[in-house]
């Protein structure tokens, strides 16, 4: 997560999540298409959180604890990688510099 918070632009966002997306892929707890590369951006990303919040909800629902902590951690990944793409955080982190 570290690599997707420094990153300083949308494509190394989008390279470190890959790398991260990449490390899912034995992972049952989260949809294969959520898992299939290439990320194809903020929109792509997007969608895939959606699904990663109905993996949490569903499996909240049914008690499986061990999926539904999968799921919340590579929600937050996710998470902070839409943080990163937002144009309007991107700018105030190029500000920064």
């Amino acid at each position: 997560m570290e690599l997707i918070h420094n990153a300083s632009s949308a494509p190394e966002v989008l390279a470190a999540l890959s790398v991260y997306v990449e490390s899912l892929r034995n992972s049952t707890a989260i949809p294969d298409w959520c898992r299939k590369l290439p990320l194809q951006g903020e929109a792509d990303v997007r969608e895939r959180m959606t699904a990663l919040f109905a993996v949490v909800n569903l499996t909240s629902q049914h008690l499986l604890d061990r999926e539904c902590n999968a799921a919340k951690r590579v929600l937050g990944v996710f998470a902070t990688a839409i943080e990163r793409l937002s144009p309007r955080n991107a700018a105030r982190s190029s500000t920064k510099d």
